[in-house]
């Protein structure tokens, strides 16, 4: 009984084994498109860099949905991002995730090879929807001085879409808590020109009191390829972001309602979230141009500059903050390839300046109101 019973087991992996095993593999074999990596100036396969490298493109950005990025980042090895409040993101990479009050910290951010984070090193990343990212490079562990006192690691987003050609794409999804997200692209494009033109719309409810979130964000991108040697990449970006912060429990508080939102604490004199209506009002107004210029075989430069403004207004518990943050920059790399014998070298050098300046003013807050000016 058991031998046959054996041999009943063996008979299908029998017949399988039996079978030509090219053709098996023929049949099922899938050519996939190699991957190439933009990080430290390469431009190279990824096979052949020996770095530590995450890569998201398009497809597995969209395989987790299309309200936040956070999924398919989280998928990359070593790196960690939360969604603290709605709205509100911490970005981890290797252990490093310094706290940022409204932003990213730490980690130098490039949107199309333009910098994307303040000269604090504070990056407001939850300005941008899953819309305005086509693909992310994450370049793990300090970036050097190639990409500046990031030392956390470094993010380099790519929004141009893959395709070429005329679309208008409307895309509309929803969920519970009354979430919402509406995104209107429009985009045209040859091998000479490309235009992109987009409107998102996000807002939700949220799961506890206090945490509502809606988010409208405006962004235009062109590229002109305005010769053989040269192109032009310009880029405008105007996000309005409202967020609620409900605010930590203690354990008791939330096992007796997880969905409450920081309740007022009457010994120490402090209202809570709902009656000082905490919340986070930001809004960002972002352009850069970037110009590419390749002088022969073996020379080439890169050159970009940002203007930034953000404007912020922040009531909490304890008090009503409210800050100007204008901010401009440049970067400009040069890059030189030539053959050494049977090797090929690359020399790369640039340099990259940045400078803010910020009036902060923090009142206490009366009910969701700045009253007297504290500091």
């Amino acid at each position: 009984m058991n031998k046959l019973l054996l041999l009943m087991l063996l008979a299908p992996f029998t017949a399988i084994m039996g079978q030509d095993v090219n053709t098996v593999d023929s049949a099922r074999a899938v050519t996939l498109e190699g991957v190439i990596v933009r990080g430290y100036e390469t431009n190279r396969p990824m096979k052949e860099v020996a770095a530590a490298i995450g890569v998201i493109n398009t497809q597995q950005l969209q395989k987790f949905g299309t309200s936040s990025i956070i999924p398919a980042m989280n998928a990359i090895p070593g790196v960690r991002m939360e969604e603290r409040s709605p709205g509100s993101y911490r970005l981890n990479i290797r252990g490093s995730s310094l706290r940022s009050p409204f932003g990213v910290r730490n980690i130098k951010i490039y949107w199309n090879d333009i910098p994307f984070t303040d000269p604090g090193g504070n990056t407001y990343l939850n300005q941008l929807s899953f819309y305005n990212f086509s693909s992310i490079e994450v370049l793990k562990g300090p970036g050097s001085s190639l990409y500046g006192a990031g030392t956390g690691g470094v993010m380099l987003i790519n929004s141009f879409p893959d395709t070429k050609g005329n679309h208008l794409i409307v895309n509309y999804s929803a969920g519970s808590f009354h979430a919402q997200n509406v995104n209107v692209s429009a985009s045209m494009g040859s091998e000479s020109f490309q235009s992109k033109v987009d409107y998102t719309h996000q807002e939700s409810n949220g799961y506890r009191d206090q945490s509502a979130m809606q988010r409208d964000l405006f962004s235009w991108q062109t590229r002109i390829k305005v010769s053989d040697k040269q192109s032009i990449t310009t880029q405008v970006m105007y996000g309005n972001l409202f967020y609620e912060t409900p605010g930590a429990l203690t354990k008791a508080q939330f096992l007796a309602n997880p969905r409450a939102a920081r309740p007022a604490a009457p010994a120490a004199r402090q209202p809570g979230a709902i009656e000082n209506q905490a919340a986070i009002w930001q809004k960002t107004f972002w352009t850069g141009i970037r110009h590419q210029y390749q002088f022969n075989t073996h020379l080439e430069n890169t050159t970009s500059v940002y203007g930034a403004f953000s404007q912020i207004k922040n009531p909490t518990i304890r008090n009503y903050e409210r800050r100007l943050e204008p901010n401009f920059g440049g970067r400009s790399t040069f890059s030189y390839t030539g053959n050494v014998n049977a090797s090929t070298v690359k020399i790369i050098a640039g340099v990259e300046a940045q400078q803010g300046y910020s009036t902060n003013k923090v009142y206490k807050n009366k009910k969701g109101n700045i009253d007297s000016l504290q500091t």
